[in-house]
Protein backbone atom coordinates (compact mmCIF):
# COMPACT_ATOMS: atom_id res chain seq x y z
CA UNK A 1 0.00 0.00 0.00
CA UNK A 2 1.17 3.61 -1.08
CA UNK A 3 1.73 6.10 1.83
CA UNK A 4 -1.50 7.11 3.61
CA UNK A 5 -2.72 11.03 3.27
CA UNK A 6 -2.16 12.26 6.47
CA UNK A 7 -3.28 16.03 5.89
CA UNK A 8 -6.55 15.48 8.38
CA UNK A 9 -4.82 13.07 10.62
CA UNK A 10 -6.12 14.68 13.59
CA UNK A 11 -9.18 16.47 12.08
CA UNK A 12 -8.30 19.78 13.51
CA UNK A 13 -9.42 23.15 11.79
CA UNK A 14 -8.29 26.39 13.07
CA UNK A 15 -10.27 29.23 13.51
CA UNK A 16 -12.20 30.88 10.48
CA UNK A 17 -11.66 27.93 8.34
CA UNK A 18 -15.39 26.64 8.77
CA UNK A 19 -17.67 26.88 6.28
CA UNK A 20 -20.02 29.14 7.86
CA UNK A 21 -17.17 31.77 8.93
CA UNK A 22 -18.31 30.84 12.18
CA UNK A 23 -15.45 31.21 15.37
CA UNK A 24 -15.15 27.68 15.65
CA UNK A 25 -12.67 24.98 15.97
CA UNK A 26 -13.25 21.19 16.35
CA UNK A 27 -10.90 18.16 16.97
CA UNK A 28 -11.11 14.67 17.31
CA UNK A 29 -7.87 13.43 18.56
CA UNK A 30 -6.57 9.61 17.72
CA UNK A 31 -6.91 9.26 21.42
CA UNK A 32 -10.70 9.62 20.92
CA UNK A 33 -11.39 6.30 19.11
CA UNK A 34 -12.06 2.99 20.59
CA UNK A 35 -9.85 -0.22 19.41
CA UNK A 36 -11.53 -1.67 16.02
CA UNK A 37 -13.42 -5.22 15.84
CA UNK A 38 -11.28 -7.40 15.18
CA UNK A 39 -11.71 -10.91 13.57
CA UNK A 40 -12.96 -12.37 10.15
CA UNK A 41 -16.60 -11.22 9.89
CA UNK A 42 -18.99 -12.29 7.39
CA UNK A 43 -19.59 -9.02 6.87
CA UNK A 44 -18.97 -5.39 7.99
CA UNK A 45 -21.39 -4.74 10.95
CA UNK A 46 -21.98 -0.78 11.53
CA UNK A 47 -20.92 1.38 14.42
CA UNK A 48 -21.89 3.98 17.06
CA UNK A 49 -21.07 7.31 15.71
CA UNK A 50 -19.52 9.96 18.49
CA UNK A 51 -20.02 13.89 18.05
CA UNK A 52 -17.14 15.29 19.19
CA UNK A 53 -17.52 19.25 19.92
CA UNK A 54 -14.28 20.72 21.78
CA UNK A 55 -13.27 17.41 22.62
CA UNK A 56 -16.09 16.61 24.18
CA UNK A 57 -17.08 13.04 23.52
CA UNK A 58 -21.15 12.89 23.07
CA UNK A 59 -23.05 10.00 21.90
CA UNK A 60 -25.21 10.83 18.83
CA UNK A 61 -27.91 8.41 17.30
CA UNK A 62 -30.18 11.31 15.94
CA UNK A 63 -31.37 11.05 12.01
CA UNK A 64 -31.75 14.16 10.08
CA UNK A 65 -34.36 12.76 8.00
CA UNK A 66 -35.29 15.61 5.74
CA UNK A 67 -34.68 15.19 2.34
CA UNK A 68 -38.00 16.82 1.96
CA UNK A 69 -36.06 19.92 3.15
CA UNK A 70 -35.13 21.63 6.43
CA UNK A 71 -35.40 25.70 6.31
CA UNK A 72 -32.46 27.13 9.19
CA UNK A 73 -32.32 30.57 10.19
CA UNK A 74 -28.93 31.48 10.30
CA UNK A 75 -27.23 34.81 10.86
CA UNK A 76 -26.13 36.85 8.54
CA UNK A 77 -22.86 38.78 8.60
CA UNK A 78 -24.66 42.15 9.15
CA UNK A 79 -26.47 40.43 11.95
CA UNK A 80 -29.96 39.84 10.12
CA UNK A 81 -31.52 36.43 10.04
CA UNK A 82 -30.79 34.86 6.48
CA UNK A 83 -31.59 31.43 5.51
CA UNK A 84 -28.49 30.84 4.63
CA UNK A 85 -29.22 26.91 3.90
CA UNK A 86 -26.08 26.15 5.83
CA UNK A 87 -24.65 22.94 7.30
CA UNK A 88 -23.73 22.46 10.74
CA UNK A 89 -19.75 21.90 10.42
CA UNK A 90 -18.72 22.36 14.29
CA UNK A 91 -18.40 18.87 14.43
CA UNK A 92 -16.86 15.53 13.07
CA UNK A 93 -18.87 12.40 13.46
CA UNK A 94 -16.35 9.04 14.19
CA UNK A 95 -17.87 6.23 13.17
CA UNK A 96 -16.52 2.60 14.21
CA UNK A 97 -15.94 0.08 11.71
CA UNK A 98 -17.13 -2.65 13.19
CA UNK A 99 -20.45 -1.53 12.71
CA UNK A 100 -20.18 -1.21 9.05
CA UNK A 101 -21.87 -2.99 5.73
CA UNK A 102 -20.90 -2.43 1.97
CA UNK A 103 -23.29 -0.84 -0.07
CA UNK A 104 -21.95 -0.26 -3.03
CA UNK A 105 -19.47 1.62 -5.28
CA UNK A 106 -18.44 3.87 -7.82
CA UNK A 107 -15.00 4.29 -10.01
CA UNK A 108 -13.88 7.02 -6.95
CA UNK A 109 -15.45 6.05 -4.02
CA UNK A 110 -16.90 3.16 -1.96
CA UNK A 111 -20.36 3.52 -0.03
CA UNK A 112 -20.95 2.22 3.29
CA UNK A 113 -24.16 1.46 5.64
CA UNK A 114 -24.47 2.41 9.01
CA UNK A 115 -27.07 -0.06 10.32
CA UNK A 116 -29.87 1.37 12.61
CA UNK A 117 -28.77 5.01 11.70
CA UNK A 118 -29.86 5.46 8.40
CA UNK A 119 -26.94 6.90 7.52
CA UNK A 120 -24.31 6.25 4.39
CA UNK A 121 -20.89 7.40 4.53
CA UNK A 122 -18.85 7.50 1.55
CA UNK A 123 -15.12 6.88 1.60
CA UNK A 124 -13.01 8.51 -1.41
CA UNK A 125 -10.31 5.45 -3.38
CA UNK A 126 -7.48 5.63 -4.32
CA UNK A 127 -5.22 3.50 -7.15
CA UNK A 128 -2.71 1.53 -5.05
CA UNK A 129 -0.04 2.03 -7.44
CA UNK A 130 -0.32 5.77 -7.51
CA UNK A 131 -0.97 6.67 -4.17
CA UNK A 132 -1.32 10.33 -3.20
CA UNK A 133 -4.66 11.35 -5.12
CA UNK A 134 -3.47 14.85 -6.21
CA UNK A 135 -6.60 15.17 -8.49
CA UNK A 136 -8.72 14.78 -5.29
CA UNK A 137 -10.81 16.96 -4.32
CA UNK A 138 -10.46 18.07 -0.02
CA UNK A 139 -13.64 17.16 1.96
CA UNK A 140 -13.69 20.77 3.40
CA UNK A 141 -13.78 21.93 -0.40
CA UNK A 142 -16.44 18.82 -1.31
CA UNK A 143 -18.92 19.57 1.30
CA UNK A 144 -18.52 23.95 0.06
CA UNK A 145 -18.94 22.53 -3.46
CA UNK A 146 -22.07 20.77 -2.54
CA UNK A 147 -23.72 23.46 -0.62
CA UNK A 148 -22.86 25.47 -3.85
CA UNK A 149 -24.76 22.24 -5.70
CA UNK A 150 -27.73 21.77 -3.81
CA UNK A 151 -29.16 25.40 -3.91
CA UNK A 152 -29.50 24.84 -7.57
CA UNK A 153 -32.10 22.29 -7.01
CA UNK A 154 -35.41 21.65 -4.99
CA UNK A 155 -34.66 21.27 -1.17
CA UNK A 156 -36.33 17.92 -1.07
CA UNK A 157 -34.14 16.24 -3.91
CA UNK A 158 -30.62 16.83 -2.43
CA UNK A 159 -29.77 15.55 0.86
CA UNK A 160 -27.55 17.65 3.30
CA UNK A 161 -23.64 16.24 3.38
CA UNK A 162 -21.84 16.08 6.96
CA UNK A 163 -18.27 15.36 7.56
CA UNK A 164 -16.92 11.97 8.86
CA UNK A 165 -13.89 10.02 10.25
CA UNK A 166 -13.49 6.59 10.09
CA UNK A 167 -12.68 4.78 13.61
CA UNK A 168 -10.12 2.07 12.69
CA UNK A 169 -6.37 2.64 13.53
CA UNK A 170 -5.06 -0.20 10.79
CA UNK A 171 -6.45 0.77 7.10
CA UNK A 172 -4.55 -2.47 5.93
CA UNK A 173 -6.87 -4.92 7.77
CA UNK A 174 -9.72 -2.77 7.13
CA UNK A 175 -9.40 -3.33 3.03
CA UNK A 176 -8.70 -6.85 3.25
CA UNK A 177 -11.94 -7.34 4.99
CA UNK A 178 -13.64 -5.30 2.50
CA UNK A 179 -12.04 -6.56 -0.60
CA UNK A 180 -14.12 -9.41 0.10
CA UNK A 181 -17.63 -7.97 -0.78
CA UNK A 182 -15.80 -5.73 -3.54
CA UNK A 183 -16.27 -6.42 -6.99
CA UNK A 184 -12.52 -8.00 -8.75
CA UNK A 185 -12.67 -5.25 -11.00
CA UNK A 186 -12.82 -2.05 -8.64
CA UNK A 187 -10.02 -3.76 -6.61
CA UNK A 188 -6.93 -1.38 -7.95
CA UNK A 189 -8.28 1.45 -5.64
CA UNK A 190 -8.32 1.31 -1.97
CA UNK A 191 -9.03 3.21 1.14
CA UNK A 192 -6.02 5.11 1.85
CA UNK A 193 -7.78 8.21 4.08
CA UNK A 194 -10.25 7.68 7.21
CA UNK A 195 -11.98 11.08 6.48
CA UNK A 196 -15.37 10.63 4.75
CA UNK A 197 -18.82 12.18 3.94
CA UNK A 198 -22.04 11.04 5.87
CA UNK A 199 -25.19 11.48 4.03
CA UNK A 200 -28.81 9.89 4.73
CA UNK A 201 -29.30 6.68 3.30
CA UNK A 202 -31.78 7.12 0.89
CA UNK A 203 -32.51 3.31 -0.06
CA UNK A 204 -34.82 3.71 2.89
CA UNK A 205 -37.49 6.08 3.00
CA UNK A 206 -37.04 9.66 5.60
CA UNK A 207 -38.83 8.74 8.52
CA UNK A 208 -41.03 11.80 7.88
CA UNK A 209 -42.61 10.51 5.31
CA UNK A 210 -42.64 6.56 6.60
CA UNK A 211 -43.15 5.68 10.49
CA UNK A 212 -42.29 1.79 8.96
CA UNK A 213 -38.95 2.69 8.07
CA UNK A 214 -36.78 1.32 11.05
CA UNK A 215 -38.59 -1.87 10.75
CA UNK A 216 -38.07 -2.34 7.04
CA UNK A 217 -33.95 -2.84 8.00
CA UNK A 218 -32.94 -6.15 7.52
CA UNK A 219 -28.97 -5.53 6.36
CA UNK A 220 -28.87 -9.32 5.19
CA UNK A 221 -31.07 -10.94 7.82
CA UNK A 222 -34.25 -13.21 6.25
CA UNK A 223 -37.04 -11.64 7.65
CA UNK A 224 -40.22 -13.20 6.58
CA UNK A 225 -42.48 -9.88 6.25
CA UNK A 226 -45.47 -9.08 4.53
CA UNK A 227 -44.45 -7.63 0.78
CA UNK A 228 -45.89 -3.94 1.94
CA UNK A 229 -43.16 -3.52 4.67
CA UNK A 230 -40.38 -4.16 1.92
CA UNK A 231 -38.46 -1.07 0.60
CA UNK A 232 -37.29 -0.61 -2.77
CA UNK A 233 -34.43 1.77 -4.48
CA UNK A 234 -33.81 2.23 -7.59
CA UNK A 235 -31.00 3.88 -9.10
CA UNK A 236 -30.70 5.58 -12.07
CA UNK A 237 -27.53 7.14 -13.32
CA UNK A 238 -29.39 9.12 -16.44
CA UNK A 239 -25.83 10.38 -17.95
CA UNK A 240 -25.87 13.40 -20.13
CA UNK A 241 -29.57 14.35 -21.79
CA UNK A 242 -28.73 16.72 -24.09
CA UNK A 243 -27.41 16.12 -28.07
CA UNK A 244 -24.15 17.74 -29.43
CA UNK A 245 -24.75 18.86 -33.04
CA UNK A 246 -26.75 21.61 -31.48
CA UNK A 247 -24.15 23.27 -29.52
CA UNK A 248 -23.80 27.19 -30.13
CA UNK A 249 -20.04 27.97 -31.46
CA UNK A 250 -18.37 31.17 -31.29
CA UNK A 251 -15.01 33.13 -30.63
CA UNK A 252 -13.99 31.58 -33.84
CA UNK A 253 -14.05 27.91 -32.98
CA UNK A 254 -15.45 25.55 -35.03
CA UNK A 255 -16.59 22.16 -34.90
CA UNK A 256 -14.02 20.59 -35.95
CA UNK A 257 -12.07 21.71 -33.78
CA UNK A 258 -13.51 20.66 -30.72
CA UNK A 259 -15.04 17.50 -31.91
CA UNK A 260 -12.55 16.98 -34.93
CA UNK A 261 -10.66 13.44 -34.64
CA UNK A 262 -7.10 14.13 -33.11
CA UNK A 263 -5.63 13.23 -36.21
CA UNK A 264 -5.41 16.03 -38.61
CA UNK A 265 -7.15 14.08 -41.57
CA UNK A 266 -9.84 12.59 -39.41
CA UNK A 267 -12.66 14.99 -39.63
CA UNK A 268 -15.73 14.37 -38.14
CA UNK A 269 -18.65 13.56 -40.19
CA UNK A 270 -22.45 14.09 -39.77
CA UNK A 271 -23.26 10.34 -38.68
CA UNK A 272 -21.06 10.77 -35.34
CA UNK A 273 -23.17 13.66 -34.35
CA UNK A 274 -26.52 12.07 -35.09
CA UNK A 275 -25.42 9.94 -32.18
CA UNK A 276 -25.14 11.22 -28.41
CA UNK A 277 -22.26 11.43 -25.90
CA UNK A 278 -23.96 8.01 -24.07
CA UNK A 279 -24.55 6.40 -27.16
CA UNK A 280 -21.10 6.97 -28.68
CA UNK A 281 -19.26 6.38 -25.57
CA UNK A 282 -20.50 2.83 -25.30
CA UNK A 283 -18.37 2.05 -28.77
CA UNK A 284 -15.17 3.04 -26.80
CA UNK A 285 -16.34 0.57 -23.57
CA UNK A 286 -17.01 -2.14 -26.05
CA UNK A 287 -13.88 -1.43 -27.99
CA UNK A 288 -11.98 -1.55 -24.53
CA UNK A 289 -13.71 -4.51 -23.53
CA UNK A 290 -15.73 -2.96 -20.81
CA UNK A 291 -18.90 -4.04 -21.66
CA UNK A 292 -20.00 -6.76 -23.67
CA UNK A 293 -22.91 -5.35 -26.03
CA UNK A 294 -23.97 -1.60 -26.63
CA UNK A 295 -26.77 -0.54 -24.50
CA UNK A 296 -30.12 0.08 -25.88
CA UNK A 297 -30.79 2.96 -23.59
CA UNK A 298 -30.34 6.48 -24.63
CA UNK A 299 -30.12 9.23 -22.51
CA UNK A 300 -32.39 11.06 -24.58
CA UNK A 301 -35.40 9.12 -24.39
CA UNK A 302 -35.30 9.46 -20.87
CA UNK A 303 -35.30 13.22 -20.29
CA UNK A 304 -37.27 13.69 -23.81
CA UNK A 305 -40.80 13.50 -20.99
CA UNK A 306 -42.62 11.84 -23.47
CA UNK A 307 -44.39 8.33 -21.72
CA UNK A 308 -43.14 6.02 -24.42
CA UNK A 309 -39.38 7.17 -25.30
CA UNK A 310 -39.20 6.55 -21.34
CA UNK A 311 -40.07 3.32 -20.85
CA UNK A 312 -37.95 2.14 -23.77
CA UNK A 313 -35.17 4.20 -21.55
CA UNK A 314 -36.01 2.60 -18.50
CA UNK A 315 -36.25 -0.73 -20.38
CA UNK A 316 -32.87 -0.29 -21.99
CA UNK A 317 -31.50 0.04 -18.35
CA UNK A 318 -33.12 -3.06 -17.25
CA UNK A 319 -31.81 -4.85 -20.29
CA UNK A 320 -28.32 -4.13 -19.79
CA UNK A 321 -27.87 -2.24 -16.19
CA UNK A 322 -23.73 -1.71 -16.80
CA UNK A 323 -23.25 0.81 -14.19
CA UNK A 324 -26.38 3.15 -15.25
CA UNK A 325 -28.91 1.01 -12.85
CA UNK A 326 -29.20 -0.61 -9.44
CA UNK A 327 -32.01 -2.32 -7.53
CA UNK A 328 -31.64 -2.37 -3.34
CA UNK A 329 -34.47 -4.76 -1.75
CA UNK A 330 -34.32 -3.41 2.14
CA UNK A 331 -31.22 -1.76 1.78
CA UNK A 332 -29.22 -4.99 0.17
CA UNK A 333 -28.39 -4.63 -3.83
CA UNK A 334 -30.37 -7.51 -5.90
CA UNK A 335 -29.74 -6.39 -9.25
CA UNK A 336 -27.02 -4.60 -11.13
CA UNK A 337 -24.88 -5.68 -13.91
CA UNK A 338 -23.72 -8.50 -11.69
CA UNK A 339 -26.50 -10.56 -11.57
CA UNK A 340 -28.79 -12.35 -14.57
CA UNK A 341 -32.16 -10.92 -15.72
CA UNK A 342 -33.93 -14.03 -14.12
CA UNK A 343 -32.56 -12.12 -10.84
CA UNK A 344 -34.92 -9.12 -12.04
CA UNK A 345 -37.85 -11.12 -12.95
CA UNK A 346 -37.93 -12.88 -9.19
CA UNK A 347 -37.09 -9.44 -7.53
CA UNK A 348 -40.97 -8.27 -9.48
CA UNK A 349 -42.66 -11.56 -8.38
CA UNK A 350 -41.80 -9.54 -4.63
CA UNK A 351 -43.01 -6.69 -5.60
CA UNK A 352 -46.46 -7.85 -7.16
CA UNK A 353 -47.01 -10.85 -5.32
CA UNK A 354 -49.79 -13.28 -6.33
CA UNK A 355 -51.46 -10.73 -8.71
CA UNK A 356 -51.95 -13.35 -11.54
CA UNK A 357 -49.87 -11.12 -13.83
CA UNK A 358 -47.13 -12.16 -16.38
CA UNK A 359 -43.25 -11.73 -15.55
CA UNK A 360 -43.82 -8.76 -18.38
CA UNK A 361 -46.77 -7.37 -17.26
CA UNK A 362 -45.12 -6.88 -13.95
CA UNK A 363 -42.15 -5.67 -15.89
CA UNK A 364 -45.02 -3.01 -17.61
CA UNK A 365 -46.07 -1.92 -14.33
CA UNK A 366 -42.49 -1.45 -12.89
CA UNK A 367 -41.34 0.72 -15.30
CA UNK A 368 -44.66 2.64 -15.46
CA UNK A 369 -44.09 3.25 -11.93
CA UNK A 370 -40.44 4.39 -12.47
CA UNK A 371 -41.23 6.74 -15.02
CA UNK A 372 -44.61 8.07 -13.28
CA UNK A 373 -41.96 8.89 -10.37
CA UNK A 374 -39.57 10.58 -12.60
CA UNK A 375 -42.08 12.78 -13.83
CA UNK A 376 -43.70 13.64 -10.50
CA UNK A 377 -44.13 17.14 -8.89
CA UNK A 378 -43.80 16.57 -5.22
CA UNK A 379 -44.99 19.71 -4.49
CA UNK A 380 -48.59 19.16 -5.81
CA UNK A 381 -51.31 16.15 -4.02
CA UNK A 382 -53.27 14.57 -6.57
CA UNK A 383 -55.95 12.25 -4.88
CA UNK A 384 -56.66 9.13 -6.53
CA UNK A 385 -55.01 9.91 -9.22
CA UNK A 386 -54.56 6.00 -10.78
CA UNK A 387 -52.28 6.75 -13.99
CA UNK A 388 -52.63 4.98 -17.15
CA UNK A 389 -50.42 2.09 -17.78
CA UNK A 390 -48.84 2.13 -21.23
CA UNK A 391 -47.27 -0.96 -22.73
CA UNK A 392 -44.79 -1.19 -25.38
CA UNK A 393 -44.04 -2.93 -28.71
CA UNK A 394 -42.69 -6.19 -28.27
CA UNK A 395 -39.01 -5.90 -29.70
CA UNK A 396 -37.97 -6.29 -33.44
CA UNK A 397 -37.27 -9.65 -34.64
CA UNK A 398 -33.16 -10.54 -34.00
CA UNK A 399 -32.74 -10.02 -37.81
CA UNK A 400 -32.66 -6.13 -37.55
CA UNK A 401 -30.37 -6.06 -34.09
CA UNK A 402 -27.45 -4.34 -36.18
CA UNK A 403 -30.24 -1.28 -35.81
CA UNK A 404 -29.04 -0.32 -33.04
CA UNK A 405 -25.89 0.70 -34.30
CA UNK A 406 -27.79 3.19 -37.18
CA UNK A 407 -30.16 4.57 -35.07
CA UNK A 408 -30.14 8.11 -34.50
CA UNK A 409 -30.45 10.11 -31.17
CA UNK A 410 -33.19 11.93 -31.55
CA UNK A 411 -33.62 15.05 -30.43
CA UNK A 412 -35.59 16.10 -27.30
CA UNK A 413 -38.21 19.23 -26.52
CA UNK A 414 -37.70 20.37 -22.92
CA UNK A 415 -41.38 21.30 -22.28
CA UNK A 416 -42.56 17.70 -21.79
CA UNK A 417 -40.42 17.35 -18.39
CA UNK A 418 -42.50 19.17 -15.79
CA UNK A 419 -40.81 22.25 -14.10
CA UNK A 420 -40.48 20.44 -10.38
CA UNK A 421 -39.73 16.93 -11.40
CA UNK A 422 -36.10 15.85 -10.78
CA UNK A 423 -35.28 14.88 -14.81
CA UNK A 424 -35.91 18.38 -15.46
CA UNK A 425 -34.21 19.96 -12.94
CA UNK A 426 -31.01 17.76 -13.66
CA UNK A 427 -31.10 18.82 -17.38
CA UNK A 428 -31.17 22.58 -16.37
CA UNK A 429 -28.17 22.20 -14.42
CA UNK A 430 -26.99 19.47 -17.10
CA UNK A 431 -27.18 22.81 -20.35
CA UNK A 432 -24.92 24.86 -18.25
CA UNK A 433 -22.22 22.89 -20.25
CA UNK A 434 -23.93 23.12 -23.64
CA UNK A 435 -24.00 26.76 -23.21
CA UNK A 436 -20.23 27.22 -21.93
CA UNK A 437 -18.57 24.24 -23.98
CA UNK A 438 -17.33 25.72 -26.78
CA UNK A 439 -16.35 29.45 -24.66
CA UNK A 440 -14.71 27.31 -21.95
CA UNK A 441 -12.98 25.08 -24.65
CA UNK A 442 -12.06 27.53 -26.47
CA UNK A 443 -10.34 29.32 -23.62
CA UNK A 444 -8.46 26.07 -23.11
CA UNK A 445 -7.39 25.79 -26.32
CA UNK A 446 -5.77 29.27 -27.01
CA UNK A 447 -4.46 29.82 -23.41
CA UNK A 448 -3.97 26.27 -22.40
CA UNK A 449 -5.26 26.92 -18.65
CA UNK A 450 -5.63 23.36 -18.07
CA UNK A 451 -1.87 23.24 -17.27
CA UNK A 452 -1.62 26.05 -15.62
CA UNK A 453 -4.21 24.93 -12.80
CA UNK A 454 -2.25 21.24 -12.76
CA UNK A 455 -1.30 21.93 -9.42
CA UNK A 456 -4.73 22.85 -7.82
CA UNK A 457 -7.59 22.00 -9.48
CA UNK A 458 -9.95 22.68 -7.16
CA UNK A 459 -8.99 25.81 -5.90
CA UNK A 460 -11.87 27.55 -7.92
CA UNK A 461 -14.68 26.24 -5.29
CA UNK A 462 -13.41 28.87 -2.27
CA UNK A 463 -14.18 31.50 -4.90
CA UNK A 464 -17.29 29.83 -6.12
CA UNK A 465 -18.18 29.39 -2.22
CA UNK A 466 -17.54 32.77 -1.59
CA UNK A 467 -20.00 34.16 -4.21
CA UNK A 468 -22.67 31.59 -3.21
CA UNK A 469 -22.63 33.00 0.36
CA UNK A 470 -22.51 36.68 -1.00
CA UNK A 471 -25.49 35.66 -3.06
CA UNK A 472 -27.48 34.27 0.45
CA UNK A 473 -26.74 37.72 2.07
CA UNK A 474 -28.40 39.84 -0.94
CA UNK A 475 -31.38 37.58 -0.89
CA UNK A 476 -31.96 37.15 2.43
CA UNK A 477 -35.49 35.78 3.25
CA UNK A 478 -36.79 35.24 -0.69
CA UNK A 479 -36.00 31.21 -0.44
CA UNK A 480 -38.89 29.14 -0.51
CA UNK A 481 -38.98 25.74 0.73
CA UNK A 482 -39.40 24.43 -3.19
CA UNK A 483 -37.51 26.91 -4.60
CA UNK A 484 -34.14 26.94 -6.46
CA UNK A 485 -31.47 29.83 -6.08
CA UNK A 486 -31.28 31.73 -9.48
CA UNK A 487 -27.39 31.45 -8.51
CA UNK A 488 -26.62 30.60 -12.24
CA UNK A 489 -26.87 33.39 -14.77
CA UNK A 490 -23.30 35.69 -15.62
CA UNK A 491 -23.85 38.27 -13.05
CA UNK A 492 -23.15 36.07 -10.46
CA UNK A 493 -20.85 33.28 -12.61
CA UNK A 494 -18.34 33.43 -14.78
CA UNK A 495 -18.58 30.74 -17.61
CA UNK A 496 -16.08 27.97 -15.93
CA UNK A 497 -17.97 28.52 -13.09
CA UNK A 498 -21.08 27.70 -14.84
CA UNK A 499 -19.45 24.89 -16.78
CA UNK A 500 -18.27 23.28 -13.35
CA UNK A 501 -21.47 23.38 -11.79
CA UNK A 502 -23.38 21.41 -14.77
CA UNK A 503 -20.49 18.92 -15.50
CA UNK A 504 -21.17 18.01 -11.66
CA UNK A 505 -24.88 17.22 -13.13
CA UNK A 506 -23.77 14.55 -16.12
CA UNK A 507 -22.79 12.09 -14.01
CA UNK A 508 -25.26 12.51 -10.90
CA UNK A 509 -27.27 9.53 -9.92
CA UNK A 510 -31.23 9.42 -9.70
CA UNK A 511 -32.27 7.40 -6.46
CA UNK A 512 -35.74 6.07 -6.47
CA UNK A 513 -37.50 4.98 -3.17
CA UNK A 514 -40.18 3.22 -2.57
CA UNK A 515 -43.13 0.93 -0.50
CA UNK A 516 -45.92 -0.66 -1.86
CA UNK A 517 -48.61 0.13 0.60
CA UNK A 518 -51.56 -2.14 2.22
CA UNK A 519 -55.00 -1.64 2.05
CA UNK A 520 -56.35 2.14 3.95
CA UNK A 521 -52.68 2.57 5.78
CA UNK A 522 -52.50 5.87 3.08
CA UNK A 523 -55.02 6.96 5.86
CA UNK A 524 -52.35 6.40 8.46
CA UNK A 525 -49.55 8.02 6.64
CA UNK A 526 -47.87 11.25 8.49
CA UNK A 527 -49.27 14.42 6.15
CA UNK A 528 -45.88 15.33 4.42
CA UNK A 529 -45.87 11.69 2.31
CA UNK A 530 -49.57 13.10 1.05
CA UNK A 531 -47.91 14.55 -2.23
CA UNK A 532 -45.98 11.39 -2.04
CA UNK A 533 -47.90 8.91 -3.06
CA UNK A 534 -48.19 7.30 -7.02
CA UNK A 535 -50.60 4.96 -8.22
CA UNK A 536 -50.74 2.11 -10.34
CA UNK A 537 -53.38 -0.26 -11.76
CA UNK A 538 -54.91 0.49 -8.26
CA UNK A 539 -51.61 0.03 -6.34
CA UNK A 540 -50.30 2.72 -3.96
CA UNK A 541 -46.51 3.47 -3.67
CA UNK A 542 -45.06 5.57 -1.50
CA UNK A 543 -42.29 7.01 -3.47
CA UNK A 544 -39.43 9.13 -2.80
CA UNK A 545 -36.45 10.72 -4.98
CA UNK A 546 -33.56 12.25 -4.02
CA UNK A 547 -30.33 13.22 -6.46
CA UNK A 548 -27.20 11.97 -5.74
CA UNK A 549 -23.35 11.48 -6.65
CA UNK A 550 -23.22 15.65 -7.45
CA UNK A 551 -19.52 15.67 -7.06
CA UNK A 552 -17.02 18.79 -7.78
CA UNK A 553 -14.85 18.31 -11.20
CA UNK A 554 -11.68 19.14 -11.51
CA UNK A 555 -10.69 21.86 -13.96
CA UNK A 556 -9.31 19.40 -16.20
CA UNK A 557 -12.77 18.21 -16.94
CA UNK A 558 -13.46 20.28 -20.36
CA UNK A 559 -9.85 18.51 -21.68
CA UNK A 560 -11.09 15.02 -20.27
CA UNK A 561 -14.44 16.24 -21.68
CA UNK A 562 -13.78 16.65 -25.54
CA UNK A 563 -10.94 14.14 -25.40
CA UNK A 564 -13.46 10.73 -24.88
CA UNK A 565 -15.72 12.52 -27.31
CA UNK A 566 -13.16 12.50 -29.94
CA UNK A 567 -12.11 9.19 -28.82
CA UNK A 568 -15.80 8.16 -29.07
CA UNK A 569 -16.20 9.19 -32.40
CA UNK A 570 -13.26 7.40 -33.80
CA UNK A 571 -14.30 3.93 -32.06
CA UNK A 572 -17.52 4.60 -33.23
CA UNK A 573 -16.46 4.91 -36.95
CA UNK A 574 -14.10 2.13 -37.00
CA UNK A 575 -17.01 -0.44 -35.27
CA UNK A 576 -19.10 0.45 -38.60
CA UNK A 577 -16.64 0.58 -41.18
CA UNK A 578 -15.88 -3.15 -39.91
CA UNK A 579 -19.89 -3.99 -40.12
CA UNK A 580 -19.82 -2.54 -43.29
CA UNK A 581 -17.40 -5.02 -45.06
Amino acid sequence: MGKLNTSYGNYCYQTGTMLDRAVTKYCTSRNDYSESTAGDEASLQLGRLICCRGGVRQMRYDYEDDNLGRVEDMSGRDGTKCDRDELDERHVEAIDESRLAYRAEGNSNIVLALIDDHQVLRLRKTTISCPGGKDTVDLERFVKFSRVIASCFSRRYVPHPKLGRLDTYDLDEFNKKLAKFRPVNRLAKEIQVRDCILYPDVAFLPVTLDPLTFRNQDFGQDTVRGHWQNTYCVEIKPKQGWCLDDLCYGEGLIRDQLFGCWNADQLIDLSSMDKCRFCLFQYSKLRNKMIGKISKYCPLDLFSGKPIRMLNAIKGLIGSPQNNLKLCKNGRIVYDEQQDKSVFNRILKDIFPRDGRTKEERKTVFMNLIKETLLKDFSNYEADHDRKLLTLRKDRKKKDKNLIHQRTCSTINYQFLPRNCALKQILDIQLLVKSTLPKVYSNLYQRDIGSSSASNPFAYIDELYEKYLDYLDEHCGQRSSTDRLDLLDDSYLNEQERYLLGASALDCSIMITFRRLAAREEDRLPAAARTHIVTIERMKFLVNVTIADLDPKSLKHCSKYVRQLQESIVHYREFMSKLRR
